[in-house]
């Protein structure tokens, strides 16, 4: 296991076993980049944007997203933030929502078009 899996899994045991429902396999060291330089940041990607969790042990836990490319004729990528509270499980649950809501793509209903006879 890499080292900074190791800072992660010392400091905050929970958001380990929480990044594993997030993670295919539960396999996190394939999908989850570690950054505890600077406090404890874990970061992952998927095709269109890159997510951010921020950690304070015991006190805080919040996330932001950053669009991986411009947007056409601009040269900045946006971001929002997303949940964010106090540690725990139920914070970890509304980020998870925020995630899969803004991965979501809106649906076009089809339209029916009546075929006319001849």
């Amino acid at each position: 296991m890499d080292k900074p899996f190791n800072v992660i899994k010392a400091e905050c045991p929970e958001l380990y076993d929480w990044l594993k429902e997030i993670s295919r396999y539960s396999k996190i060291e394939s999908f989850i980049l570690p950054d505890y330089k600077n406090g404890i940041r874990v970061y992952f990607y998927t095709h269109n944007y890159r997510y951010s969790i921020l950690v304070k042990p015991d006190t805080y836990l919040g996330c932001t997203v950053q669009a991986r490319k411009p947007r056409a004729g601009e040269d900045w990528t946006r971001g929002n933030d997303l949940a964010d509270g106090s540690y725990c499980y139920q914070t970890w649950r509304k980020i998870k929502n925020d995630i899969i809501a803004y991965e979501l793509v809106k649906v076009i209903k089809p339209t029916q078009t009546k075929i006319k006879s001849k």
